[in-house]
């Protein structure tokens, strides 16, 4: 899970006076803590995400950029015996590429395309199998000055799974304090959230979810060889920025990740272990910048 806290992309305020070229970042670390499975044994995982955005506006209606993207965790299991071996997997790396496009026409409206590819895979799984492809497609419309809705959706091939799935864009500024948005970014792990913000003069206080689901490779030596680990849960999170100058904040997050589950499949596709998990506590901390 990224806990970036992103606006989505295509619901940004521009205008025609904006600068030709917009540049972000952001790094955010996360614990998981120990967390129980149902059926035996434990884990606790530690997270790394990175994220470099370079987006141009070519004219007045179109918008274009690259997206590169980092992630690593490292899992740590106690007396498992229910997923398929004492320890499935150990260390995962998502690096990733996307090109986001949008196309503002008739009064308006704006069309966003987002095709991205990414390698999900243990350390020493091999690379050709670890692809993940896809995109996501949507449209929004500012409706007023305070409130732009869109809709989307996303199709992935996530190893031997493909997934669409629908999602909302929102961008609603409920008065001068309050806004309900969308935190994260739909991609292959899912839909782009919701979260409720409290606006103050260099503070903000959200409160919010999202479901994720997250498919790697497996190395040959795991106890299911070239297979496929899968992590899926819903989050719920609270979280505090402040905003350290104009183009720089600081956030930290809290929260638990709920009606968890951990699955490995074989290199057919099919499932060998499965468990579920207890809610989990985690601790994120992301530095975000833009210029």
């Amino acid at each position: 899970m990224v806990l970036d806290f992103d606006p989505a992309w295509g619901l940004e305020k521009t205008n025609g006076k904006s600068p030709s070229f917009f540049y972000s970042f952001s790094y955010t670390p996360l614990y998981q803590f120990e967390t129980d499975l149902n059926r035996s044994g434990s884990f606790d995982v530690s997270r790394h995400y990175l994220r470099f955005d370079v987006m141009r506006r070519f004219n007045r209606n179109l918008r274009a950029g690259v997206g590169l993207s980092y992630d690593f965790e490292k899992w740590d299991f106690n007396n498992l015996s229910t997923v398929a071996g004492a320890s499935p997997w150990s260390k995962i790396h998502r690096p990733g590429i996307s090109l986001p496009v949008f196309y503002s026409f008739a009064d308006s409206w704006t069309l966003g395309v987002i095709p991205s590819i990414e390698l999900a895979g243990e350390s020493g799984a091999r690379s050709s199998e670890s692809l993940t492809s896809g995109a996501v497609v949507s449209l929004a419309h500012p409706f007023s000055q305070r409130l732009a809705l869109g809709l989307g959706f996303g199709i992935f091939d996530r190893l031997e799974k493909t997934r669409i799935f629908p999602f909302i864009l929102i961008n609603w500024e409920i008065n001068e304090q309050l806004r309900l948005s969308n935190p994260l970014r739909a991609g292959p792990a899912g839909p782009a959230g919701l979260e409720l913000v409290y606006m103050l003069h260099r503070w903000e206080l959200g409160i919010g979810g999202a479901y994720r689901s997250y498919r790697f490779r497996l190395d040959d030596t795991s106890a299911a060889p070239n297979g496929v680990g899968e992590n899926e849960f819903v989050a719920a999170f609270f979280r505090v920025q402040r905003k350290l100058g104009p183009n720089l904040a600081l956030d930290l997050a809290a929260g638990g990740l709920f009606a968890g589950e951990l699955t490995v499949e074989d290199s057919n596709g099919i499932k060998i272990g499965a468990d579920e998990y207890d809610t989990s506590p985690f601790v994120a901390l992301t530095l975000a910048g833009k210029f």
